[in-house]
């Protein structure tokens, strides 16, 4: 038992005993049926929760570009660096308000911190495209992260519509919306960036669009971030308990009750009114850290995000750097459609194969395994480089035997990422499980959030930064970048194998 009374499973317990090498991925348990989802809810919040992927991730394709067109650095070497600082700020801001959020809407509602999100996507979007400075692209990305509150928010909200024998199916759907807005995103921005030098027969003659290159993909994001705002302002219900017990409670007016009052001598039946839970402890961020389980589940998200961020990152500013640098060159409008597509490749994961994985294998060895795939991710990088200067002409082109290699290799990179990112489904599962009450889930998805955004605040810039010190140092051949992922990769393995999951206890307990 902790301090507050709460029920606290140890290591051994829950995690030491239930997992070990011999049996890395063992079945569950049968499970009883599983409850109807609130399928028309989820839709209308994956809605509102598809807008802001769209907008951080449509930047991608072209940041590297942006970068160069405002002029920051003479050194196309040093560009990594500047566009991993645009990346990060946004993940340091967020840092500094998720938890806020969390808490904010534990007073509020679920609901009003939602569409905050929102409008910060809309507001942050039409900014950046009007950025003509670092200074104003950092500011407005900060912006972007800072009044980010959704992502929690979502996440609680699901947690509070499901239960252990449908959360499987409900919680790979903000993933999904993910995977769809890292479709739209890149494409987006890949296709409608610089639209006044790319199809100057539409856009030729507006001046404007050859003083703002990167306006147009921006307000598409904004357009679609407003329809997310209005669609969820108006069919998005309230799911914070006490709110409903409000709402409950001012529907059964005085005035009502007048109204129904029955004749004398005739019965009336009148329905209990809801009564709200009673209220559990709430614990601190500090206490839910200490507790074994959280614990585990941050640092494993810490690790699951810093990876996947870097990786992302090192990816898109190796495609895009040339390759007498040791890139793969290609163009923005090449990278954003490579994006796409493996975000499609994701959504399908996601939807069809990881809920009937997730209901067969144990949640720690399934995670495990996931984790696994990124090592192998990384060293497929620079494999490419190694393909691409091979293919190489005589007079500097690519051959088309080596466009095509190139071009599969692109593809098995990317596949292999977005399976492993399926772990950002099991995690919000596990982060779940972790919690030690209901009364928790908030605290827990914000403190996960917390973590997260710490990973993708200082992994853009280390990761970035580290290829081009690689590359303009040439250490280890500039291979120094791949060398420090491919530990980090394996760090993440290992910290993902010692998560502890708190539904083992239950299975144990319904086998009994």
């Amino acid at each position: 038992m902790t301090a507050s009374g709460t029920p606290q499973s140890t290591a051994d317990e829950t995690h030491g005993h239930e997992y070990s090498e011999e049996t890395p991925l063992k079945l569950k348990p049968a499970m009883r049926k599983a409850t109807p989802l609130p399928l028309l809810q989820l839709t209308i919040l994956c809605l509102a929760r598809l807008a802001e992927p769209i907008a951080y991730t449509q930047i991608f394709p072209y940041i590297n570009q942006m970068m160069e067109d405002l002029h920051v650095t003479d050194d196309p070497s040093q560009i990594g660096f500047y566009s991993g600082l645009v990346d990060s700020v946004f993940a340091v801001a967020q840092l500094a308000t998720a938890y806020r959020w969390g808490k904010l809407s534990d007073r509020l509602g679920r609901l009003p911190v939602l569409l905050m999100g929102l409008c910060g996507a809309a507001l942050s979007s039409i900014s950046f495209g009007l950025s003509n400075s670092l200074a104003m692209a950092v500011i407005t990305r900060s912006l972007a992260g800072a009044l980010s509150g959704n992502v929690v928010v979502v996440s609680t909200m699901i947690g509070e519509m499901t239960d252990e024998t449908n959360v499987a199916r409900a919680v790979a759907l903000p993933g999904i919306c993910w995977s769809v807005g890292c479709i739209i995103g890149p494409l987006i921005g890949g296709t409608f960036s610089h639209p006044a030098t790319r199809y100057p027969e539409i856009f030729g003659d507006i001046q404007f669009l050859h003083q703002f290159p990167y306006f147009l993909p921006s307000f598409i994001s904004f357009m679609i971030t407003v329809f997310s705002i209005v669609f969820a302002y108006c069919f998005v219900e309230e799911t914070l308990p006490s709110k409903i017990a409000a709402n409950a409670k001012k529907a059964a007016s005085p005035l009502e009750s007048k109204k129904r009052l029955p004749s004398y001598g005739s019965v009336t039946i009148v329905p209990a009114q809801p009564t709200p839970p009673l209220e559990e402890k709430e614990l601190s961020a500090m206490e839910l850290f200490y507790l074994p389980a959280p614990r585990s589940t941050f640092i494993a998200t810490f690790m699951l995000a810093f990876i996947s961020m870097g990786w992302e990152v090192v990816f898109t500013l190796f495609s895009y750097t040339r390759i007498s640098l040791g890139g793969i060159e290609r163009s923005t409008a090449q990278i954003g459609y490579a994006l796409a597509g493996a975000g499609l490749f994701a959504g399908f994961f996601q939807l069809v194969i990881f809920p009937s994985l997730q209901r067969r294998f144990d949640n720690v060895p399934f995670m495990t395994c996931l984790m696994g795939i990124w090592p192998a991710a990384v060293l497929v990088i620079p494999l490419l480089g190694v393909v691409a200067r091979l293919g190489l002409n005589p007079d500097g082109t690519i051959s088309p035997e080596g466009e095509s290699s190139i071009r599969v290799g692109i593809a098995g990179a990317l596949m292999m990422s977005r399976v492993a990112c399926m772990s950002f489904s099991l995690n919000m599962i596990l982060i779940k499980n972790a919690a030690p009450s209901k009364g928790s889930l908030g605290a827990m998805y914000g403190l996960a959030q917390s973590a997260a955004s710490i990973a993708r605040a200082v992994s853009p810039a280390f990761v970035s930064s580290l290829f081009a010190v690689s590359i303009e140092k040439h250490i280890w051949g500039g291979n120094l970048v791949w060398a420090i992922m491919f530990a980090l990769a394996c760090l993440s393995v290992y910290t993902a194998r010692n998560v502890i999951d708190g539904e083992t206890k239950k299975w144990s307990e319904m086998e009994e």
